[in-house]
């Protein structure tokens, strides 16, 4: 049925990055060879050029990639290409047609779909929830989206047993006309305005998440925040909340040291565990794993089992990571934190003396209400990198908060060290975009984890 609905078109795979090559893939599978386009040039996109120049019959790179757009019938867009381009905009009025990776997984997808989206949080949260279910429900669990495997290319092997668990960012969600059955809302805070232009347009398109799911459907959401708590009343399925602030009569809260779950039909209380046996560090990290516990709980996973998984999780690569402990100094890696709600959670986390190590691309956050936020009596020193780093030293400076900049994140390690040469920690928690200074906020954590090794041997 979908070759058939292909069958005769001229289509397109606008954006040949990872989800544009996983579709190249699945396509190749179905013996559809469609034309590909990449802003970028053949050496640009490296080793991956060979593979997309056999599995499309041709290839439009570079400047002029999109004066062709209008000539498709369907072009598949990848995440990373705004859906606002002029080019995509005239295409649309000549006729084209456009789809998405992300909406025809949904639209093929036999499994139960289980999706997460928020600010910060949601790979913490679709990691978790993907091992709690593991081994724990009939059938098998996937893991895709933003993390994990191509989601595509494993629909083969799926069934109406299986579950698929998606981390999907706003940029997936843009213009996706399906909702999965089970949707996990956290919270939402300003981000990618240079895309979205405004939070509300943001908050839109974060939406779309829970905006089409069905009356049996389920959205999971924080019963602490405006944004959630209005998600929770606009929403057309069942709802499932939890908490860090309140006890709730249904759902799943904090009650001193215990997580309770109160059924959500006959409100009988249920201890899950204690809130002293989660490894992680943070408070958001905690609000990550009771959504997590809720998505587990929703999809019948007894709490003896939710408990006992929970236990035994870490904290994922660059997200409030601990790399090292050198002398009286403690290395932290969280260069995930790419919002300053995400570099204000991570100090939060962290008892005693910081030396912070941010910066980089702004994105239209407030600088001057990062500040602010920064000031406190625990932060010896705010050690600045990228192109934020002038005005945010500027800021920092007119309220007497200790700074300096530094040339590169050697020489930022280097510096935060002797701020908390007596004890402490050196926290990598940037707060913006790598692109200045790094092929992404992966490369960025490496780095500093490479710097962190260099200094324990020597």
């Amino acid at each position: 049925m979908f070759k058939e609905r292909l069958k005769g078109k001229k289509i397109a795979i606008l954006g040949l990055g990872r989800e544009g090559l996983d579709l190249l893939r699945f396509l190749s599978k179905q013996k559809i060879k469609p034309a590909g386009l990449d802003a970028r040039t053949p050496k640009e996109l490296g080793p991956a050029c060979k593979e997309i120049r056999k599995l499309t019959d041709k290839l439009y790179l570079g400047r002029s990639y999109l004066k062709q757009l209008d000539k498709f019938d369907l072009v598949f867009r990848s995440p990373g290409v705004p859906l606002d381009l002029p080019a995509v905009r005239r295409a649309k009025k000549q006729g084209t047609k456009f789809d998405s990776l992300t909406q025809l997984f949904f639209e093929l997808c036999p499994a139960k779909l289980i999706g997460i989206t928020g600010t910060k949080g949601k790979s913490t949260v679709a990691t978790l929830i993907f091992r709690l279910l593991k081994n724990n429900i009939a059938g098998k669990v996937y893991l895709g989206g933003n993390i994990g495997y191509p989601p595509l290319l494993s629909l083969p092997k799926m069934s109406k047993k299986d579950a698929v668990v998606l981390e999907l960012s706003s940029f997936q969600l843009e213009d996706l006309v399906l909702s999965p059955q089970v949707a996990v809302l956290l919270n939402i805070t300003p981000e990618h305005m240079d895309r979205h232009k405004t939070f509300a347009r943001y908050l839109d398109t974060k939406s779309n998440i829970f905006a089409r799911q069905t009356a049996k459907d389920c959205l999971v959401a924080s019963a602490d925040y405006p944004v959630t708590r209005a998600a929770l009343k606009t929403a057309r399925g069942k709802i499932f909340k939890y908490s860090l602030r309140k006890v709730l009569p249904r759902g799943v809260y904090v009650s001193n040291n215990e997580i309770i779950f109160r059924h959500l039909k006959t409100g009988k209380r249920q201890m899950i565990m204690k809130r002293s046996d989660i490894p992680l560090l943070g408070e958001h990290n905690l609000e990550n794993v009771l959504a997590a516990i809720s998505a587990a709980l929703l999809m019948k996973v007894p709490a003896g089992k939710i408990a006992a998984k929970v236990k035994r999780f870490r904290a994922l690569e660059h997200r409030l990571e601990e790399v090292d402990t050198i002398g009286p100094i403690k290395f932290i890696n969280d260069s995930s934190a790419t919002t300053p709600v995400a570099t204000l959670a991570a100090i939060k986390a962290i008892p005693g003396p910081i030396a912070l190590i941010t910066g980089g691309v702004s994105k239209g956050e407030d600088l001057a209400a990062f500040a602010k936020d920064l000031k406190t009596k625990r932060l010896k020193k705010a050690v600045l990198i990228g192109r934020s780093a002038r005005r945010l030293s500027r800021y920092l400076g007119k309220l007497h908060v200790p700074c300096a900049r530094a040339k590169d994140l050697s020489a930022a390690v280097e510096q935060a060290r002797r701020a908390v040469a007596e004890g402490g920690t050196v926290l990598l928690a940037p707060g913006f975009a790598s692109f200045d200074m790094f092929k992404n906020a992966y490369d960025r954590g490496a780095q500093f984890k490479k710097i962190v090794q260099k200094l324990t041997i020597s």
